[in-house]
């Protein structure tokens, strides 16, 4: 059989052999799955979302190895899943491995509850996400609309027994190194093998990762994900980074810099928006444009993270305030705390290296998110 070649072959520096599958987990959207063989040792680093056509991708990625590698292994002989976290284009053919499998399956301790109780995640994330919408200023319609394109991707995953827990520090396997980096989801890891760090959707090569605030999931949040680039910039000893979705990353610490630097635009780009008082619904809008669909939902969480964090530091402040204490649940209205004419300069941490690099587009990453 003649297979196209689309599988990537990476080794570590003492020859650890890394294949990049793509696989297409949701209509144009392609994630990397990692299949890492080292000795008589074989991991996978996340499944894809199980759906018919990331499961036919995945398969054909395995395929490509054994014809074009010569490597026997297939599905049913993984010994190891990590799951880089619960996100569930990450995450959805995981059960898999736990029911008609022998692999030992791992995921961190803060996003382990999602995946053994997903049904309950999902009602809860649905409420928060209500009076998120509604604070933001959508109109009911829309947020209704919304919901239930939230609630319907899920609808295919149920719940999973998992086999062990991580945290930060652990080592594990053939003692790879887990670092653990909340901001983008709340147990969301990044996997170093020996100089390999698999950065999932925390570190990407061309769009910066989707944030959404902590007022919906705790240990999200621009806070928690400027911390975490901060402490995967300081590990030591990475020659190559392999991300969750896009092409891999030669120089961690740069790429790390730009979207540092596009963060700290964009802060500067809310205040600019908030000079006169304006809804989460206005701010999206003003940084995204008009947006249809899931995107929506995205765009809106993007610009809640950015105005969650200036009003944390007192850089914003509510303007309807008599309202908001009045009010069940009012749409919220936050305008800059400086005078109108002052100067508003977020700046950069760590000394970034500024614009160079940044080519991570002004649009939050497709992707779903329990």
């Amino acid at each position: 059989m003649t297979i196209e070649p689309r599988v990537q072959l990476h080794r570590s520096c003492s020859g650890i052999r890394i294949y990049q599958l793509p696989v297409e987990t949701f209509p144009q959207h392609i994630n990397n799955v990692y299949l890492i063989l080292d000795g008589d040792r074989s991991t996978l680093f996340d499944v894809g979302s199980g759906t018919p056509q990331s499961v036919e991708d995945l398969r054909r990625g395995f395929a490509e190895v054994r014809a074009r590698f010569g490597e026997a292994v297939d599905l049913s002989s993984i010994q190891h899943v990590v799951i880089s976290h619960s996100h569930i284009d990450h995450f959805g053919f995981v059960a898999y491995f736990t029911r008609e499998s022998d692999a030992e399956v791992l995921i961190h301790e803060l996003d382990a509850r999602v995946l053994n109780n997903f049904e309950e995640r999902i009602v809860l994330a649905s409420k928060d996400l209500r009076v998120f919408m509604e604070r933001s200023g959508m109109k009911p319609g829309a947020r209704q609309e919304l919901e239930e394109m939230y609630r319907f991707s899920k609808h295919f995953f149920k719940s999973v027994e998992l086999d062990r827990i991580l945290s930060d520090g652990d080592r594990i396997i053939n003692g790879y190194t887990v670092h653990h980096v909340p901001g983008h989801c709340p147990g969301q890891i990044c996997l170093q093998v020996e100089d390999v760090l698999f950065t999932a959707d925390h570190v990407l090569s061309r769009i910066t990762p989707h944030q959404s605030p902590a007022s919906i999931t705790p240990f999200c949040g621009l806070e928690h994900y400027l911390q975490s680039l901060d402490k995967i910039r300081r590990v030591e000893g990475v020659a190559l980074a392999l991300p969750g979705h896009e092409e891999a990353i030669s120089d961690l610490p740069a790429r790390i810099d730009a979207i540092v630097t596009h963060h700290m635009r964009r802060l500067n780009q809310v205040l600019e928006i908030c000079r006169e008082p304006a809804s989460l619904v206005h701010v999206s809008k003003q940084l995204f444009g008009a947006k249809s669909g899931y995107t929506r939902i995205l765009a809106l969480e993007e610009a809640g993270a950015h105005v969650e964090y200036l009003f944390q530091r007192g850089e914003l402040r509510i303007a309807n305030l008599e309202e908001v204490s009045r009010e069940s649940n009012p749409v919220i209205y936050y305008e800059t705390r400086r005078g109108a004419d002052a100067p508003l300069p977020i700046p950069p941490p760590w000394g970034c290296a500024g614009e160079a690099g940044a080519r991570d587009a002004e649009r939050p990453l497709r992707e779903e998110a329990p």
